[in-house]
Formats: C-alpha cells, sequence, structure tokens
C-alpha cells in the first residue's frame, strides 16, 4: 500500500508545469468584486506594454510609500507590493524570450498617467500621504486585475497568459489588501 501512495505521489510529480494551472492560479475574485471588468481582447504587445507599466508603477509608489508613509501597516503593504510586483516583472520579461514570436522589451519609463499618479503623490501633504497611496494602489490593482484576468481568460500568447494567471492572485490579495487599510469612509471612492 506504501508503495502504491509513494508511485502515485510521483506520478503527480510528474505533471508538466503547464498542465498544473488550475483555477488557484486566476484568482478568486469576481467582476463585482473587483469593482471592474476583465479587459477583452488585448493583444500581447499591448498586455506587455500595460503590465510593465503597471508593475513599474506599483514598484516605484510603493518605494516612495516604504519611506514616507506614516503608519507601519501602509509601510509593510508598500514592502509587500515591492517584493510581488518585482516577481511579476521578471516573470514578464522573462516569457518575452520565446524563438516563436517577437516582441519588443516594454519601456523603463512610467506612462504619463502613472508618472502623473506618481508626482501627486510626491506632492501629498505628510498627514495625507498614507491614504493618498492606498487609493491609487487600490485603483491600479483595480486596473492591473481587469488587464491580467483578461489576458488570463482569452490572452492568444501561451507564456504570457501564464505569467498573466499566476499574477492574478496577487493582484487580489493586494486589491483586498489595499482596501482592507483605507479608512472606511475613503474606501469607497476607491471603485
Amino acid at each position: 500500500m506504501k508503495l502504491l501512495v509513494a508511485a502515485s505521489l510521483l506520478g503527480l510529480a510528474t505533471v508538466p508545469a503547464f498542465a498544473q494551472v488550475s483555477t488557484a492560479t486566476t484568482g478568486s475574485l469576481t467582476a463585482a468584486d473587483a469593482g471592474v471588468a476583465p479587459r477583452a481582447g488585448v493583444s500581447a504587445t499591448d498586455y506587455v506594454k500595460l503590465a510593465a507599466d503597471s508593475d513599474l508603477y506599483e514598484i516605484q509608489s510603493s518605494r516612495l510609500a516604504a519611506t514616507k508613509a506614516q503608519r507601519k501597516d501602509v509601510k509593510d503593504f508598500a514592502k509587500e507590493v515591492i517584493s510581488d510586483h518585482s516577481a511579476t516583472s521578471k516573470s514578464l520579461m522573462a516569457a518575452l524570450r520565446n524563438d516563436d514570436r517577437s516582441i519588443t522589451r516594454p519601456s523603463t519609463s512610467l506612462s504619463a498617467d502613472k508618472a502623473a499618479k506618481l508626482t501627486l503623490l510626491r506632492k501629498a501633504p505628510r498627514d495625507q500621504f498614507d491614504n493618498l497611496y492606498l487609493q491609487q494602489q487600490a485603483e491600479a490593482h483595480q486596473e492591473a486585475w481587469a488587464l491580467h484576468k483578461g489576458y488570463a481568460t482569452d490572452g492568444t500568447d501561451p507564456a504570457l497568459k501564464q505569467v498573466a494567471s499566476t499574477a492574478v492572485p496577487v493582484i487580489e490579495r493586494h486589491l483586498t489588501h489595499a482596501k482592507q487599510l483605507l479608512p472606511a469612509g475613503l474606501a469607497g471612492a476607491a471603485h
């Protein structure tokens, strides 16, 4: 009996990684929970550009929050965002290496709208910084969820679809956490 259990466990361990993708990697929030619908029909090139811009903004704004935030829980959240989005960025860049197609590496500069949000955050009075950061993170993670959830659902590039599927639960965790950290009156303002 022990040999049979060990053999069946070994069999499970040899299932190819792509076959192990389950609903656990596509997240658990509905569009109503996230407050936004998944984006449909995004091209692989646009997905890469938008995902990289999202990660870059979330990392840069969270680096600022890690030093400027007043509350320890906000600083801890910022550190979590930096760590997790550094990992999703690495996964995205790794997925670009593919002999079957060519996708241009995304810009290392923020888009105009994300740069404007970062500027607003830099200029925020110290006593308003935490709430503004959390509101921006909730909104940014809603946008990211729509992008990644949509691409995980109907994306055409298998490697990028895997990146999107893996990112969705991370983004859901951040979105939920940011909303929980916001004062009750402001949580509803983050759509």
